[in-house]
């Protein structure tokens, strides 16, 4: 008896082990991703601080730099007020607009005294961790299986779509731009890319996926208190990224209307916990609703949201922009998944699912409904690839199992190889508006020092969109949705800089909005030929070696 006692034991004590070591495993795993992670997401930024030309400087930004400069513009207001006007358009404005992420990276900055782009590079590598956090929280909640879990972790942290295929028939047919650029460039689902460069993307998912889990804790524990802890979360993101909120309501209400049509009873505890989400995120997402509505300045923004001429790609396209996984997400895809015993099954295609419907609804911002498809989707993909892809494989063979695995998860990464790469290669070209020179910092500076809030400054808009990240002036043209009649004011500020042009036109479009200051550097035509041309209208108050400051008499 003692015999079989202790074996009993020791087979207890073996399969904990096993346990221990398997979980060991599991977190070793994820530990060399995310320093392979750190080491790609770092690499190209700090090459471009580190490698910048004696005569300029790197502004910190790889990617979407009108954006940023649109946040960087709320982060200076920032740091005087709780409330930022909209000083990327030279209409006046009342303070009126408040986003939590940069308001408190303003915080940051005024405490501690570093540059905006310090805090920003900081609030870069704290969403990162961020994200891999919450997502690493998430992973065990909706899937049991270890192996499904790694895989899938990889696939969202590295799977980049087949928009490489563009490329290549860009260099094969000699064309000058490869086709359909937002099949390969767009960021929402591309994790990679918004860890790499859009700290708010990174922040809002981060703040999705932990909705997502605790709502999930709440129904499954049948305790309120994580549904509060879901409405604060819910909040946060509501003051941040608000339209967030749509896939986080749809995705749940989606859950809900499945567990009641499955249990065929209504599911009053996940009810009352969805409106415990909504009394708490709700107000949040209403503000701005109110402020787009009654606030004509930031209504016609949203109203721009077009000029950028960005959408949802097509169905096709979207399978170009997505890749191998989406493939593999939709042949694992079951019918009984909709109606599962399971409920983690069930909220996983609600999730799924629902991104399809929002992201071709008639909205300025469908594209946006893209962000967070990701996770659903490398989930379900891991899913086909350990209980039917492998098995299939495997049975074929050795060499068929290597080749197969490496051939998908070859294309799942083959676009972020490539723009990886790409990164290095306009970096190393140390253009603007990437970078900027001595002189146009110096310029900004002197910028800095002299105006007010009550000034607005032309310039061509490569230079315009730092005007109000680095001074307190309104931008006569900065931003292709901030700017209000976007298109009108950069062909004016073209008009205005052009040495040819007459001196009652010029004074004329210079008095339409009270221009305090022009600007106009070497890159933007003849500095001399303008200032013998404009001598009746622009005094030159600040020159140095490419750059010509020029006061609008009479201001």
């Amino acid at each position: 008896m003692a015999i079989t006692q202790t074996t009993e034991l020791n087979a207890i004590e073996q399969r904990a082990a096993q346990r221990v070591n398997l979980n060991t495993a599991e977190w070793r795993f994820y530990g060399v991703v995310i320093l392979g992670l750190m080491l790609v997401i770092w690499a190209p930024i700090v090459f471009a601080f580190v490698t910048a030309p004696p005569d300029r400087q790197f502004m910190g930004v790889i990617d979407g730099v009108p954006d940023h400069n649109q946040y960087f513009a709320w982060l200076r207001s920032f740091t005087h007020s709780d409330l930022a006007a909209n000083r990327l358009t030279p209409e006046a404005n009342e303070p009126a607009f408040f986003n939590l992420l940069w308001w408190t990276t303003a915080r940051f900055s005024v405490i501690t005294g570093v540059s905006y782009i310090t805090a920003y590079t900081i609030l870069r590598l704290v969403a990162i961790f961020s994200l891999l956090a919450s997502l690493l929280i998430f992973l065990p909640l909706i899937n049991d299986q270890p192996r499904q879990r790694q895989i899938a972790f990889w696939l969202i942290c590295t799977s980049g779509g087949l928009g490489v295929i563009w490329i290549i028939v860009k260099y094969a047919a000699g064309l000058p731009e490869a086709p359909f650029p937002i099949s390969i460039y767009t960021v929402e689902p591309n994790t990679l890319m918004i860890m790499q460069a859009f700290p708010h993307f990174t922040m809002a998912l981060a703040l999705i996926i932990a909705i997502f889990s605790l709502m999930l804790l709440a129904w499954r524990t049948k305790q309120s208190r994580y549904a509060v802890a879901a409405g604060i979360v819910g909040a946060v993101l509501a003051l941040q990224h608000a339209y967030d909120l749509l896939i986080v309501y749809s995705a749940l209400g989606l859950f809900g209307l499945l567990i009641w049509w499955r249990d065929r009873r209504f599911p009053v505890a996940l009810f009352k916990q969805g409106v415990i989400l909504a009394i708490f995120s709700a107000p949040g997402a209403l503000y701005l609703a109110y402020l787009v509505a009654n606030e004509p300045t930031w209504g016609r923004k949203l109203e721009q949201f077009d000029n950028a001429g960005v959408f949802t790609p097509n169905p096709l396209l979207l399978i170009i922009l997505l890749g191998v996984p989406l493939l593999l997400a939709f042949a694992g895809l079951r019918k009984r998944m909709f109606f599962s015993r399971d409920d983690r099954e069930i909220f996983l295609v609600s999730w799924f699912v629902v991104h399809f419907g929002l992201m071709y609804l008639p909205l300025k911002f469908q594209i946006h409904m893209l962000l967070g498809l990701q996770i659903p989707m490398m989930l379900l993909a891991a899913k086909y690839i350990d209980e039917h892809l492998i098995p299939l494989l495997r049975q074929r063979g050795k060499w068929a199992l290597t080749i197969g695995l490496i051939t998908v998860f070859g294309l799942s990464i083959i676009t972020s190889v490539y723009i990886q790469g790409w990164r290095f290669v306009y970096l190393a070209r140390y253009e603007q508006p990437h970078y900027l020179t001595n002189d146009e910092i110096a310029a900004l500076q002197w910028l800095q020092q002299r105006t007010t809030g009550n000034d607005v400054v032309l310039a061509d808009i490569e230079f315009g969109q730092f005007v109000p990240v680095w001074s307190d002036a309104r931008a006569y043209i900065a931003h292709w949705a901030g700017t209000l009649d976007f298109y009108t004011k950069r062909d004016n500020s073209r008009i205005v800089l052009d040495p040819a042009t007459s001196a009652t036109q010029r004074r004329q479009l210079l008095d339409e909005f009270q221009v305090s200051y022009v600007v106009m550097r070497d890159r933007d035509g003849n500095r001399s030929e303008l200032t013998r041309q404009s001598a009746d209208t622009l005094e030159p108050v600040y020159e140095n070696a490419t750059v010509s400051i020029y006061r609008v008499k009479g201001r």
